[in-house]
Order: structure tokens, then C-alpha cells, then sequence
């Protein structure tokens, strides 16, 4: 084999060992929000395992039951941003209609990238909405960082909507008000789904893999317009 060609294949090869690696991380990111050690970490999977198989599998039936109990319309604080995740997750995904879990769900798994600019100014979308960190639990939707991309990974395919993001993330979403942002005072509201305007409600919309979801708020006679599409990370 050429010199060339054996650069070429130890790349192939490093890059299929670095993918692998990727996706046994994302895999156990329920297991070590805490930076626990391994011990704690076989715990984990032992607590999952039998919360999965005692009673007929908990975890399955209670998502199966929050399918029929999911709510389409936000409910949250008016408060004006910063939004920060709010300090009882388990209390907002209830609001929501959804269950908590032991650990992230394989049935569904896809992304969708949210983002908020208000009067010009990008709102963070933070870390560990739908995650309890106390409690070592995750809801089917949840962020793990600020990037604003919301992972829905459930036990159960069913549809789910942006409204139930933002009733987790404790802020409320309609087509005339976003937190403290509403129509009653002089804002737009104006939402892009891959970069094409979108009437309605923005909380109805479905979530789908990479689909970009954006929530534009100007003031006056300022235009609204869509951000730049979102670029995803390898590995999404």
C-alpha cells in the first residue's frame, strides 16, 4: 500500500474510533451530569435497569401515559430574560404533561435547534432544562447546554411540541407573548421555522430532527428576519 494510502486509512480509522467514543458519551450523559465516578456510575445503571423492569417498566408506562396528558399550550413566567432553567425540573416537566426518567430514552431520538432574539439581542437558551440534577432524572425533552439545541429522547415515539419546552423551561409562549415580551406592549411576535416565516401559535409546533425553530421579537416598525441556519455539530 501507498504511503498516502496508509495516512488515509489511520485517519478513517481514527475518526470511526472518535464517532464510536462520541456516542457511547452521549449515551451515559444521564449517568455523569455530577462528574460521579464509575462506581456511582454502575449504581446508575443498576437503579435504571431495575426502575425499567419492576412493575411492568415504570419508566415505559409512565410515558405512555403522559402522551395523553401533554399539554400543547405553554405555561410560564412573564418575567423579562435571562430565562434560566428553572430550579425544579421535575415540577416543570409535571407541568408539562411529561414523566420523568431514570435515564434517556432509545425509542425516539432527535434534535431540533431553538433560538430567541429580542429587539436584536439573542436570548441564551440554558443547560439542564428537563434535567433534575438532585434527583438524577431526565424528561424526554431537555438541553444539555446553551447551544439551544432540544434533545427529545423518549421511551415512547410520540409527537411533541415546542410548548412543552418552554412549560418546562417555566416561560410563557404564544402567538402574542414570550416572557415579558407581548403584543399588549407593542412587541411582534414573529417565528421561522427552517428560515420560513410560520403563522399561529409558535407553541403548537411538532419538534423535528434537525429542524430550526426561530422566535424573532422586534418593537415598532422594526422587521423581523430570519438568523442564519443553524450549523450542527458533528455527531447530531
Amino acid at each position: 500500500m501507498e504511503p498516502n494510502k496508509n495516512i488515509d486509512a489511520a485517519r478513517q480509522k481514527a475518526a470511526g474510533v472518535l464517532a464510536a467514543q462520541k456516542a457511547r458519551e452521549r449515551r451515559n450523559r444521564i449517568l455523569t451530569w455530577s462528574g460521579v465516578g464509575v462506581g456511582v456510575i454502575a449504581v446508575a445503571v443498576v437503579v435504571g435497569v431495575v426502575a425499567g423492569t419492576s412493575g411492568g417498566g415504570n419508566a415505559q408506562a409512565a410515558a405512555s401515559k403522559s402522551a395523553t396528558t401533554a399539554v400543547s399550550a405553554a405555561q410560564g413566567s412573564t418575567q423579562a430574560p435571562p430565562w434560566a432553567a428553572p430550579a425544579d425540573a421535575s415540577a416543570r416537566a409535571q407541568a408539562a404533561g411529561l414523566s420523568m426518567l431514570t435515564a434517556e430514552g432509545t425509542a425516539e431520538h432527535i434534535h431540533t435547534h431553538l433560538s430567541i432574539t429580542a429587539d436584536g439581542k439573542a436570548v441564551t437558551v440554558p443547560a439542564d432544562i428537563g434535567i433534575d440534577l438532585n434527583a438524577q432524572l431526565i424528561s424526554p425533552l431537555h438541553t444539555h447546554d446553551t447551544t439551544g439545541i432540544i434533545h427529545v429522547e423518549s421511551p415512547v415515539v410520540k409527537p411533541f411540541n415546542l410548548g412543552e419546552v418552554f412549560t418546562e423551561w417555566n416561560v410563557a409562549l404564544s402567538a402574542g407573548q414570550v416572557g415579558s415580551y407581548g403584543t399588549s406592549g407593542g412587541y411582534t411576535i414573529t417565528t421561522f421555522v427552517n428560515g420560513k416565516q410560520r403563522a399561529g401559535d409558535p407553541a403548537s409546533i411538532q419538534l423535528a430532527n434537525h429542524e430550526d425553530v426561530d422566535i424573532v421579537i422586534t418593537k415598532g416598525t422594526a422587521t423581523a428576519s430570519a438568523p442564519a441556519a443553524f450549523t450542527w455539530p458533528a455527531g447530531y
